[in-house]
């Protein structure tokens, strides 16, 4: 059965030092329309790092 396209969809957070996807979230088509870019804590670089929206998989 087919996906409905809705406004909001659920992306990934990939932190930009050592490339692996921490979180998940709900983003806004609509409301926000470049990628996300957040500052997040990596649990593997034990430090706060830039995290960018990624698909999920």
């Amino acid at each position: 059965m087919a996906s409905k396209k809705t406004a909001v969809e659920l992306i990934a957070l990939q932190c930009s030092e050592c490339k692996r996807k921490n979180y998940t979230t709900k983003k806004n088509r609509r409301n926000t329309q470049g990628k996300l870019e957040l500052k997040k804590y990596c649990p593997f670089d034990r430090k706060h790092t830039l995290h960018i929206e990624t698909k999920v998989k």
